[in-house]
């Protein structure tokens, strides 16, 4: 069954927001938490509704990610505004067939209480932000989706039995005809990144696209710092990434951009890497850089808790080399420009995007091409006048970002059509 905690049974008001998720809360010692940045994204949403119903699955336990950071909700529910519906875990067929009758009845009660819907939750199995736009089709209301990746084209997990790979294809195709009929029936379509709008606008009757970040204002660089780092003359040029370290972020294609970087090299100043994060795959990078022997160039630092020393670190850099290879909208790409950091990256629509269609403030090669990638990156780290352009020119593109104008425009286009 759902629990509720807060004032999610006030009358509604002009400005009152149902808003489903797909990132988890997680239960710890009788204390309702929130994921660190959907904490801070809590804060933005109430800069723009009076009263925001947060709704997410709770994650088992044995299910935590380690990498994720976590921040109590109470402080924000005595607030007021704020109530958060916690939803049974149903990520597998008995987990979804035994409380799908309760998560409807849940949002059945939700919706008319709301006069802005925003789901985001969607799939099959558990995508309880499914179940709530059935509702909400079902009485008749208007509604947004928000997608930050193609759910469809994400990687299938490898099975090695021969049943459980027909049932992955099976259960593909029916998340792809679900999917597709919740954004029709929508009345915006909020996509995040050109990549995911590119994907799926075709099939929305008000396709948006919209962007994430979580940075501030504060955060930018500015320009005085911007112009000392790069008057710098001497010490390596200094490589950074900000992530998960995850099969899906392509740390490999990373590790292997860096060292064909390191490799074709020119001029006195020499090559550091650092990705900064933790994940399922750190142990095994870790071995790997030692085993190509890149231990004084490269690092793999692990989590970094404190997000003003990563900020840090991104201003204080040289390039931001991303190697995502799923159909997604890392906003890590954002950040990066927010830093004055020219993006080294696969090509995407998400990402040319990003830079208004223009090449200034990036270098691209084609999706898993490593050797090409590392190419590029040295040659644009040899040659001090391309750097110093492509900087500003990544500069001038992170001006228009911050979490205070991402989540305005979103808000705007919500109270707006929905």
């Amino acid at each position: 069954m759902a629990s509720t905690h807060g004032t999610g049974t006030a009358a509604a008001s002009l400005s009152s927001l149902l808003l489903d998720v797909g990132v988890p809360f997680r239960m710890r010692s009788g204390e309702l938490l929130l994921e660190a940045q959907a904490h801070h994204g809590v804060q933005r949403w109430l800069d723009h509704f009076d009263r925001v119903t947060l709704c997410a699955p709770i994650v088992p336990e044995a299910l935590v990610d380690p990498s994720m950071q976590w921040i109590a909700a109470t402080p924000l529910v005595q607030g007021g505004r704020l109530a958060v519906v916690a939803l049974p875990w149903g990520y597998d067929v008995r987990g979804h067939m035994t409380h799908v009758a309760a998560v409807r009845r849940t949002f059945r009660v939700l919706i008319p209480r709301h006069d802005r819907l925003c789901f985001a939750n969607f799939g099959w199995l558990g995508a309880w932000g499914r179940i709530g736009a059935e509702e909400a089709f079902a009485q008749d209301r208007r509604f947004a989706v928000w997608f930050d990746w193609v759910l469809q084209d994400m990687p299938l997990r490898p099975e090695r039995n021969a049943a459980k790979r027909v049932w992955r294809k099976a259960e593909r195709s029916v998340l792809r005809r679900l999917v597709l009929r919740d954004i029709r029936r929508a009345s915006l379509g909020l996509f995040n990144g050109r990549t995911v709008f590119d994907a799926y606008a075709s099939w929305s009757t008000n396709p948006r696209v919209v962007h994430d970040v979580h940075l501030t204002e504060a955060d930018l660089i500015t320009e005085a710092q911007l112009e000392a780092r790069l008057a710098r003359k001497e010490g390596p040029l200094r490589i950074v990434c900000v992530g998960r370290v995850h099969e899906m972020k392509g740390p490999r294609q990373w590790l292997d951009a860096v060292a064909t970087a390191i490799a074709e090299r020119r001029g006195p100043r020499g090559i550091t890497a650092t990705w900064f994060g933790d994940g399922p795959l750190l142990a095994e990078m870790r071995a790997l850089v030692a085993a190509r022997n890149l231990s004084a160039e490269v690092s793999f630092r692990g989590l970094e808790a404190d997000r003003g020393r990563v900020a840090a670190a991104l201003r204080d850099a040289d390039l931001f080399l991303s190697c995502h290879l799923t159909p997604e909208s890392p906003r890590t790409l954002i950040e990066a420009l927010m830093s004055g950091l020219p993006i080294a990256a696969f090509s995407s629509a998400y990402a040319l995007d990003l830079l208004a269609g223009n090449v200034e403030g990036g270098v691209f090669a084609a999706m898993g091409d490593s050797v090409a990638l590392g190419r590029e990156l040295a040659r644009c780290l040899a040659d001090p006048a391309r750097l110093q352009r492509i900087s500003r020119a990544a500069y001038s593109a992170g001006r228009e970002y911050s979490d205070a104008r991402v989540f305005k425009h979103r808000s705007d286009l919500i109270k707006e059509y929905v």
